[in-house]
């Protein structure tokens, strides 16, 4: 009988340990405030890729930027590298990085800088925004077997509530570019945006299988200066490639001291950006992570009224009211 009595309590003990949260609030909340301080550095970078548009060619404006961090961290990597101290993850892991860097930069960067070209700032990244949030929901579930819980659904609704009335309020549709094929049609930047947001989502996949921490304590999978070199290197390659194949590389090193001051000090911003969200991916799951990153559209929607003159109306402030509700739910997600 007090066998038995124990085994129950035993059982007992072990569904009681089994719904207890094996992730600390702490933990949650530090990917949290890392991917916050990440979307603060991206705004950074784009309201100055956004003064740029009206004066440079996209693909150049990608290429200088995405530069800054290949140079900064090509030969950290390679000093650590030849004094053996460089902890190079399988070659596996590096092929994925690669994978990933190709969705982020050959996808999401550049088609980003086409749309806000040809949308400008208040439109784009409502349409952005949504298409990351959806995606990296169904594919982090798909791929990642991540939770699709109440609170998720609820704070994903919110986004997506948010991001619709901005896109209905129809601001900021004058193009940059009017003489670009795509401005001579809304539907081929709404598609860009679309696309844009598919390109982050799979590369949140990506580097959160490869980069994913189960504790705080545990060593980091991958170093956080090679998906930098990596990614950017992919960006800088990709959009140096298609300015030159178009103008020459005399076109390239011709531009405006103002252009390449604008350009430099984006690729800082966005270096910074960029190694605070490779870190947040360790902690925080993908479609956290996208959903964090709609805090872009709260910043974006001020600078780009008050900054760039872009109109707005009472749908856009009602989005970024229901946008501060959404992210302020997703601190203790996951």
């Amino acid at each position: 009988m007090n066998q038995k009595i124990s085994s129950e309590i035993v059982r007992a003990a072990v569904a009681k340990k089994e719904h207890i949260d094996p992730i600390p609030k702490s933990f949650r909340r530090l990917g949290f405030c890392y991917c916050l301080a990440s979307s603060l550095c991206y705004t950074l970078s784009f309201v100055l890729i956004r003064f740029l548009t009206e004066d440079a060619n996209p693909d150049w404006i990608y290429c200088v930027k995405e530069a800054v961090p290949v140079l900064t961290t090509f030969p950290i990597i390679l000093a650590l590298t030849i004094r053996g101290k460089y902890p190079w993850p399988p070659l596996r892991v590096v092929g994925w990085v690669l994978v990933a860097g190709f969705f982020n930069d050959f996808i999401g960067g550049r088609f980003r800088i086409w749309t806000f070209a040809v949308l400008g700032l208040v439109l784009s990244n409502p349409l952005i925004q949504i298409s990351t949030i959806l995606a990296s929901l169904l594919l982090g579930a798909l791929f990642l077997h991540e939770r699709i819980s109440l609170k998720r659904w609820t704070a994903t609704a919110i986004f997506i509530a948010a991001v619709i009335l901005i896109a209905n309020s129809r601001t900021g549709m004058q193009p940059l570019l009017e003489d670009s094929f795509l401005s001579k049609n809304v539907g081929w930047g709404v598609s860009l945006a679309f696309l844009t947001g598919i390109g982050y989502t799979l590369f949140y996949v990506i580097m959160r299988k490869v980069a994913k921490k189960k504790n705080e304590n545990e060593p980091a999978p991958i170093p956080v200066t090679l998906p930098m070199f990596l990614v950017c290197g992919i960006g800088t390659l990709t959009g140096g490639g298609f300015f030159i194949a178009a103008e020459g590389v005399h076109a390239f090193f011709s531009q405006p001291s103002v252009c390449w001051i604008f350009g430099l000090s984006a690729g800082v911003a966005e270096m910074a950006a960029f190694m605070l969200l490779n870190i947040g991916l360790r902690y925080a799951s993908a479609s956290k992570v996208s959903m964090i990153a709609v805090s872009q559209l709260i910043f974006l929607t001020f600078l780009g009224r008050f900054i760039f003159h872009e109109p707005t109306n009472p749908l856009v402030w009602i989005g970024v009211i229901l946008t501060c509700i959404g992210i302020f739910m997703t601190a203790d997600l996951d």
